[in-house]
């Protein structure tokens, strides 16, 4: 059995190319300090995102590159893992907040076992003006919500981003 070899330069440079090891070692190193910055802050933001996602793409840029294929394909794979970040992001947020406006409604005096009061006062200007209002006068509130859309959006990215690497590292070089 060989011995994997990895060299550092094809998981941050884009204009390498990287055998299968490299890939998947690559990919690891990132999603490790990826899973660091959500560790540290995980309202940590779109820049520090960034930089993992360009990264990440530069990993799948550098085997394409390796396979004589389109290195735009790498654009694809993080446009998608982009778009299944946000939707689980979205849902873990949801589900932090449903409970939190459920309890709200209560408080607002809504009647919970009424589906068309709740449906109304879920769509009432006043109501929602007023929920607004309790997320920005208590920002650990919002904060909360945002955290709780922190590891599951992580989570969906580098999954998708995984999907697409074993296709990818498995693949060969085009003649």
């Amino acid at each position: 059995m060989t011995q994997p070899s990895f060299d550092l330069k094809t998981a941050f440079m884009p204009v390498f190319r990287s055998t299968e090891d490299e890939f998947w070692i690559g990919l690891g190193v990132i999603a490790a300090l990826d899973a660091l910055r959500i560790s540290f802050s995980p309202a940590a933001g779109v820049l520090s995102w960034l930089v993992i996602a360009f990264f990440a793409s530069t990993v799948f840029i550098n085997r394409y590159r390796a396979l004589g294929k389109p290195t735009a394909l790498a654009l694809a794979a993080l446009a998608g893992a982009t778009v299944i970040k946000i939707i689980t992001g979205l849902f873990g947020m949801a589900s932090r907040a449903y409970p939190e406006f459920v309890a709200f409604l209560e408080n607002q005096g809504v009647n919970m076992d009424d589906p068309a009061a709740v449906q109304a006062a879920a769509y009432d200007p006043a109501i929602q003006q007023a929920y607004q209002e309790r997320l920005t006068s208590d920002p650990e509130f919002a904060m909360a919500i945002l955290h709780a859309g922190a590891w599951p959006s992580m989570w969906g990215f580098w999954l998708v981003l995984a999907a697409v690497g074993y296709w990818t590292a498995r693949s060969t070089v085009r003649s």
